[in-house]
């Protein structure tokens, strides 16, 4: 029986599915804003850290290493980082911004369409309050209903212009958020293909330097004496047991 007596859901209006997306892509957009700015503060932090870590490694020249090579890549990973950000900064970051703009314009819109409303509502309920007097007067009945009639019309563009503004936003979205997207993956794929641009010499140069010190380790342990040749362990081993096993001469 309750069912009987709920409320039919009214349908929906154009104005009320292109305000309920629009209030979604605003979240939507502040979501986004947010997460790039938790992401950027995330990378200006690992920045600090290379730096901390460049000063470090300088340090080390104090034990007999030389930092050279590795502080150079850090330095240059820190400035390919820099240089990302910098990049979304211009970007997506911009865009996001401008969209933000947006929005602030569009709620201006919105406050201006429901103040025509209130003042054609307050001009309606004087020229009402004319009409219901006796005898009307006709001169402020005229007047009133003109400034209503102007209200109204001010209040109809308003909306007119909202929801064309709403339904662009709607229709261009995709169009915006995809360029912004792609610039922002586009930056991290560049700053990583730069990475390891810098990276790929210096591993190939302490590859080949470990390369040459093993090497070189090795040529030492061969020229050792203590170091001689399998056949002559073998050759050792064997004399000592004929010399174990020999008979004693007679006395």
């Amino acid at each position: 029986m309750a069912s009987l007596f709920r409320r039919k859901k009214q349908p929906q209006t154009e104005e009320d599915k292109l305000f309920a997306e629009y209030r979604k892509l605003e979240k939507r957009t502040q979501t986004l804003s947010n997460g790039i700015k938790s992401w950027k503060s995330s990378q200006q932090n690992l920045c600090k850290g290379q730096n901390k870590m460049s000063s470090c490694l300088k340090q080390v020249s104090k034990i007999g290493l030389d930092p050279a090579p590795l502080t150079r890549c850090v330095d240059l990973i820190t400035s390919q980082r820099q240089k990302m950000l910098e990049d979304v900064q211009l970007t997506t970051q911009a865009s996001i911004q401008r969209l933000h703009t947006l929005f602030n314009n569009m709620n201006g819109v919105t406050k201006k369409r429901t103040q025509a409303k209130s003042e054609a509502d307050a001009l309606k309920k004087k020229a009402d309050k004319y009409y219901n007097q006796y005898p009307i007067p006709i001169e402020k009945y005229n007047s009133a209903m003109k400034l209503y009639t102007e209200a109204t019309e001010k209040h109809q563009k308003a909306h007119e212009n909202l929801l064309n503004d709403l339904r662009c936003i709607s229709k261009g979205k995709y169009d915006f958020f995809e360029p912004c997207l792609e610039s922002l993956l586009l930056a991290q794929l560049v700053y990583y293909k730069r990475v390891w641009n810098t990276l790929e010499p210096i591993i190939q140069e302490v590859e080949s330097s470990e390369t040459l010190s093993t090497r070189a380790s090795m040529d030492r342990l061969k020229s050792l004496s203590i170091v001689s040749s399998p056949q002559n362990n073998l050759k050792a081993k064997l004399q000592s047991r004929k010399a174990v096993k020999a008979p004693k001469a007679p006395v």
